[in-house]
């Protein structure tokens, strides 16, 4: 029976892995990358952050951040995300963090250079001060993959910096930030990934099933579990 299932799922599967992050934008498994989505792509989908690397609630609560992200051009990236810490007695329906990301691509891989991406993460925010702006990051990331069909199906190098443009209440991806992912051969729809996201080491890894389902699982500071799922619909 378990070798059924395990038949079952390599039929299934969509034969090229997909990059949902758990930020919700195209990235590894925390960190932004230096790709975007297919053009006319959307995902829609939900992260579970671990309390003990979420400084916007105090490192006290699991966040969950619900996405949509949507490429509507081949070089634009546009990210909506409503974040909330869950258990948190004292919220009302209104609380939580509203966020919006985007990301241009001024190059496209090709076979000698990788993709350039440059992001703002949560750059608005109606305060002066920046209270209301958490998870903010200004960054460049450039990404390049490598088909080693004898050994790997591909195997992705990305490396980033981040800065601190807007004034914010909280910051992500400040510093220098990189990872590699590794798709093993005859496995195309799994992505194994090693990254340090400018704060901390993170492992995880990454599972297409039925040519729309995500699942994207693994450790934060190499301690701390976190997990996501997103769909993917193609726009008209």
């Amino acid at each position: 029976m378990k070798k059924f299932l395990f038949i079952a799922v390599l039929l299934l599967a969509y034969i090229s892995a997909n990059t949902q992050s758990l930020t919700g934008t195209t990235g590894y498994f925390n960190m932004p990358s230096g790709e975007l989505y297919p053009d006319k792509t959307m995902y829609a989908g939900a992260s579970f952050l671990n309390k003990k690397y979420v400084e916007w609630s105090n490192y006290e609560y699991t966040s969950m951040p619900v996405f949509v992200t949507v490429t509507f051009v081949p070089f634009m990236e546009v990210s909506i995300r409503f974040t909330r810490a869950l258990g948190r007695e004292d919220y009302s329906s209104t609380n939580g963090d509203r966020m919006a990301s985007l990301r241009f691509r001024p190059l496209k891989e090709g076979k000698y250079w990788p993709s350039v991406v440059i992001g703002f993460q949560n750059f608005f925010t109606t305060l002066e001060s920046g209270n209301a702006s958490h998870f903010n990051s200004t960054y460049l990331v450039a990404t390049k993959n490598f088909r080693l069909n004898k050994v790997l199906h591909n195997i992705g190098i990305t490396a980033g910096y981040g800065s601190e443009i807007f004034t914010s209440a909280d910051y992500q991806f400040i510093g220098f930030f990189g990872g590699i992912k590794i798709t093993p051969q005859k496995l195309e729809f799994l992505e194994l990934m090693v990254e340090y996201d400018a704060d901390k080491w993170n492992a995880g890894a990454r599972l297409t099933l039925f040519k729309h389902l995500v699942l994207l699982a693994g450790v934060e500071g190499m301690d701390a579990f976190s997990w996501g799922v997103s769909y993917r619909f193609n726009l008209p």
